[in-house]
């Protein structure tokens, strides 16, 4: 699978060998970020033995679907971040997994799939002047608020959905829409999961004064923080509304029914009366109406008259 290695601050650049790698790690200056897009067995061992990573931490980084967090080593960081996106073709939200290894002069990002936020972070890291911004730790800062920024047009395309179901129930609360609704509340679930999580990743990275972590940086990563505290409460704002949306189906599909059982309530005391005539009518006993002609004619007359009178009666009181 693709291995891009890349030093920033540094005359070497692109692909660089693994000696290469091993000089610019003793070198303790600058910044040498590499970036793993789905890493073999072999590339991931050989990064072992380069940085030499406790082995824990490189068992977390084969394994996917891990929960954020931060994790402090033997002069490293091991960090777990995640990202989403909303997929419009198949209407479900697409999480992202980042795993980051901070050390004093490099940073390993890994992940199964390109980041877009990595090429953006890396442009933003290369128009910074200050030194303090050119260290990994400031670059790791910038990592998280590309990828913690993408969760609002995320949000935006969730909340864009919740108006659709909403205008669909008051069209016509088909049974399609409430599979909708149950998928997004359990997408939305899962977002406030790895969410959570995150929240106390960059407090951690806000707070806890880890030596690898500039303190001037600290205020940037209290300023994610403030982010995805935000981004949090807009998630559980966004579950509310779906609840409302949910109690809107049902109560228009209990709307819907108590109509149609209105409606079969109205035919049937409607037809009611055309029971009686009928069955008196057909009554085969001597002085009967039958007998004569008139009544016959009568009760044909009654029969259509009575529930034509009837649906004016109700339609007049609005009751179809």
């Amino acid at each position: 699978m693709p291995t891009t290695k890349i030093q920033l601050e540094s005359a070497v650049s692109g692909e660089a060998g693994h000696r290469d790698v091993e000089k610019l790690v003793a070198q303790k200056r600058g910044l040498l970020w590499i970036d793993l897009i789905a890493p073999s067995e072999a590339e991931l061992a050989r990064l072992q033995r380069t940085f030499e990573f406790h082995p824990l931490s490189i068992e977390d980084s084969k394994h996917f679907r891990q929960r954020a967090k931060v994790d402090q080593y033997d002069g490293y960081l091991f960090i777990t971040l995640y990202s989403h996106r909303y997929d419009v073709d198949n209407h479900r939200i697409v999480a992202e997994e980042l795993h980051v290894f901070l050390g004093s002069n490099y940073l390993v990002t890994v992940h199964q799939t390109p980041l877009p936020a990595l090429s953006q972070a890396r442009e933003r890291y290369e128009q910074e002047s200050e030194p303090f911004k050119k260290g990994p730790d400031f670059f790791l800062y910038l990592i998280g608020d590309e990828l913690i920024d993408s969760y609002f047009p995320l949000l935006d395309e969730v909340d864009t959905k919740i108006d659709e179901l909403e205008h669909d129930i008051e069209a016509d609360p088909k049974p399609a829409v409430i599979r909708l609704i149950f998928g997004l509340k359990q997408q939305l679930i899962h977002l406030r999961q790895t969410t959570g999580p995150q929240r106390e990743v960059f407090n951690a990275l806000a707070t806890r004064h880890y030596d690898l972590i500039d303190g001037r940086v600290t205020l940037y990563f209290q300023d994610v923080y403030d982010h995805i505290v935000r981004i949090h409460e807009m998630i559980e704002t966004h579950r509310d509304l779906l609840g409302n949306v949910l109690d809107a189906y049902y109560s228009a599909a209990s709307n819907r029914l108590t109509e149609v059982m209105k409606r079969l309530t109205l035919i049937a005391t409607i037809f009611l009366p055309l029971s009686v005539i009928a069955g008196l009518g057909g009554i085969n006993f001597r002085h009967m109406p039958f007998d004569s002609p008139l009544a016959f004619g009568i009760l044909l007359v009654s029969m259509v008259v009575v529930p034509l009178g009837m649906f004016i009666w109700f339609k007049s009181r609005k009751g179809m």
